[in-house]
């Protein structure tokens, strides 16, 4: 598929690319005992996938397609990135969504449960094919989203993250016009226009927003206060190049940086105890940080490192880790590009997967199961309440 393709930097010397319940990181949204019924939303080859959550732990296993890729339904939608339930009990959600790019231009839909779409946020870009990536909700319900801008290690550094903000279920444009129409979205405002290949993004109980950029091979961290509106008189009263409204302040910090050449940190997602999980596509690994960037462990590190320094060869047997999402009860998952080749040409197999990874007792990681394979560029996950079941 054309927009997951590009996303990999095929021809560069590293390849980069294009969360838990609401992406929001909270404690609060981890119980203890048997979890409610939960779907695993995945994002891949355009479309939109359901898998039961209670029917993967205990098959058979149930799934569905939310939403076809329009190239196969006249009524589809192309869907991509993370998944972010909006966290106002209406159990619409946000996905990346391009159909039809350049017209109109790609941008982040608005969605009932039924797969419905009642709104489109659309910003400004600095590419020509923009990816949406990353999505998840503050603590007062505002949305961050991320877009990949240009891929690779040796271009002027474009990925942006930016905040939108109430009410998400509108369209672009005048009214009745979309998709008629390539006109931006009015509600947002850019935080970052500057980010290397822009990855997931997560925010945690405080309201601090995390970035990956697999091309910076780091991890970011915004801190409040941020603006409440999209004018100078709310805070975001400055201009990109563009001409779109930027942030007049804004506090940035390296959370993580310096875990290796071939780190190209992709998907994000807090763990229970409020740890930040973070994949490095390329070698397989997933990485577990404590609140202040330390290495806590890893609880995905495949075999076959040559001396800890290169990564293992392609394909890797327990996935490229592109996206993260934890349930209720802590079970990691995560969509796996399958990627293959040597660098610098690698890009993505035939056999996309979608993976579990449980706990024991101890709090161990157990060995990754694969739930489905023969997927197509899988590249986004999330947990959403809903059952499949009856």
């Amino acid at each position: 598929m054309r927009r997951l393709a590009s996303s990999l930097c095929i021809t560069l010397l590293i390849t980069a690319m294009h969360a838990a319940l609401g992406g929001c990181g909270d404690d609060d949204s981890y119980v203890s005992g048997e979890p409610e019924s939960s779907l695993l939303y995945v994002a891949e080859g355009n479309r939109l996938r359901r898998f039961d959550i209670d029917t993967i732990k205990n098959p058979p296993l149930l799934d569905d397609i939310l939403i076809e890729r329009a190239s196969l339904d006249p009524d589809g939608r192309d869907i991509n990135g993370q998944i972010c339930l909006v966290p106002d009990g209406s159990g619409r959600f946000i996905a990346g969504e391009d159909t039809g790019q350049p017209h109109p231009p790609a941008g982040w839909g608005v969605f009932e449960p039924d797969g419905t779409q009642v709104g489109k946020l659309t910003a400004t870009y600095f590419v020509a094919g923009p990816e949406p990536r990353g999505c998840a909700f503050d603590p007062d319900g505002n949305l961050f989203t991320t877009e990949v801008g240009e891929q690779g290690f040796f271009v002027p550094p474009s990925g942006q993250l930016i905040l939108w903000y109430p009410p998400f279920d509108q369209f672009p444009g005048p009214p009745d016009e979309y998709p008629n129409t390539d006109e931006e979205s009015t509600n947002f405002c850019k935080i970052a226009t500057d980010i290397s290949t822009a990855g997931a993004v997560a925010v945690d109980s405080q309201g601090r927003v995390y970035v990956a950029s697999s091309s910076g091979r780091s991890i970011y961290r915004f801190s409040p206060p941020f603006p409440k509106g999209p004018d100078g008189a709310r805070g975001c009263g400055s201009a990109d190049d563009l001409g779109s409204p930027m942030a007049d302040v804004v506090n940035r910090e390296t959370f993580v940086s310096g875990q290796g050449l071939y780190s190209t940190f992709s998907g994000l997602a807090f763990a229970p105890n409020g740890n930040l999980y973070a994949s490095s596509v390329l070698t397989g690994r997933i990485f577990e940080f404590d609140t202040d960037g330390n290495l806590v462990r890893m609880i995905l590190d495949p075999p076959g490192w040559i001396l800890r320094i290169l990564p293992p060869p392609l394909p890797i047997a327990t996935g490229a880790p592109q996206d993260l999402a934890v349930g209720r009860d802590g079970t990691v998952y995560y969509a796996d590009l399958n990627l293959v080749g040597r660098l610098p040409d690698v890009g993505p197999g035939q056999n996309g997967k979608v993976w579990q990874l449980r706990f024991d007792e101890s709090g161990d990681p157990l060995v990754p199961e694969i739930i489905k394979e023969d997927l197509a560029f899988p590249d986004g996950v999330g947990v959403l309440p809903g059952d499949l079941e009856g």
